[in-house]
């Protein structure tokens, strides 16, 4: 069923002009990856992600759907279809762990311009309203707060809340006052893709540094010898193993970060699925990426044509500073 919905999600984006990208043997790695679906359009970037059960969500796939977001300055779609208890109602927006989930019929509505005006609650679920226009179109229709207060059955402070906004009505009531004020636009839009994602990246209290191997470890002593902050993902559900930051705050690096990298040590050869994909993510998102390998790793010379920077990590020890670093991945 999810690759069915994942078909009908890209056939709705391309027909929308997005450039979409879904990782080379998806069928085999089933919700690996924090994302689906990577999609593209001019300056907007978002990554898609299916789930059956918004009630059932993996905490470490979760994170990485918020630093990935952080990291590509991009936004989650997340498509849900259903909670613990029954499917998901469309025109709706759940909110689970800070995210927003929505249906696949409400995701084609809002590539048509109809954005959802619901948010799921327990007991029921509450309208967002446009409280300026509320009082507006109620003076307009010469209805005092009084007046509407007891047509609607709530109190006279509740219905000034609705107009101020401090309060949101439940759809029942919010059905009533589209009635009586006759006018569509008393329901706000609600832009999925501008629902603020929170910023975990700088989280030091996700990380713990027991939890990478002995060469991982000795790969972060380098970075940070050399000036630069690390984030890095252990549960696989990114398609690389860390992305580096500066500690610089020169305007001119800010296109160079944050750098992808991957790591290959095992086997004594190069992850060819991991240059694949950051060779896709440096080609979509115009990021640097970087593989860093173990030093007896043998790069074939299929690979040194990827235009991705592949550094042994002897080279990376003679480093001393940023610069330096900046230059070998430039010349790499």
């Amino acid at each position: 069923m999810i690759e069915k919905i994942l078909e009908r999600i890209d056939v709705l984006l391309k027909n929308a002009n997005y450039e979409t990208l879904v990782l080379e043997n998806f069928a085999t790695k089933k919700n690996k990856f924090c994302f689906d679906l990577l999609v593209k359009k001019e300056n907007q970037i978002f990554s898609v992600k299916i789930f059956p059960n918004i009630d059932n969500l993996n905490p470490d796939i979760i994170r990485d759907i918020k630093s990935l977001s952080t990291i590509l300055k991009s936004k989650p779609l997340l498509i849900g279809l259903r909670n613990r208890y029954q499917k998901l109602d469309d025109n709706t927006i759940y909110i689970r762990e800070g995210l927003p989930f929505i249906t696949l019929n409400t995701f084609e509505n809002i590539l048509n311009d109809r954005y959802p005006y619901i948010l799921a609650r327990r007991g029921g679920g509450v309208v967002f309203l446009n409280g300026s226009l509320m009082k507006i179109l109620r003076e307009n229709h010469s209805i005092t707060r009084k007046e509407l207060s007891e047509t609607l059955g709530v109190t006279k402070r509740t219905l000034c809340a609705y107009e101020n906004e401090s309060m949101r009505p439940s759809e029942k009531i919010a059905e009533k006052l589209l009635e009586i004020l006759e006018n569509n636009d008393l329901f706000k839009k609600i832009n999925v893709f501008g629902w603020p994602i929170e910023n975990i990246v700088d989280d030091k209290k996700i990380f713990e540094e027991k939890e990478l191997n002995e060469f991982e470890s000795h790969i972060q002593n380098i970075i940070r010898d050399i000036g630069l902050t690390s984030y890095w993902y252990k549960k696989g559900s990114i398609p690389f193993k860390l992305s580096l930051y500066s500690t610089s705050e020169k305007k001119d690096l800010e296109g160079f970060y944050p750098l992808f990298s991957s790591i290959s040590e095992e086997q004594g050869k190069v992850n060819e699925m991991s240059l694949k994909c950051l060779k896709i993510f440096a080609d979509l998102f115009h990021k640097t990426s970087l593989l860093i390998i173990d030093n007896d790793i043998k790069i074939p010379e299929m690979f040194k044509k990827e235009k991705i920077p592949i550094v042994r990590i002897k080279n990376l020890e003679k480093l001393d500073n940023e610069e330096e670093f900046i230059e070998l991945i430039q010349e790499s």
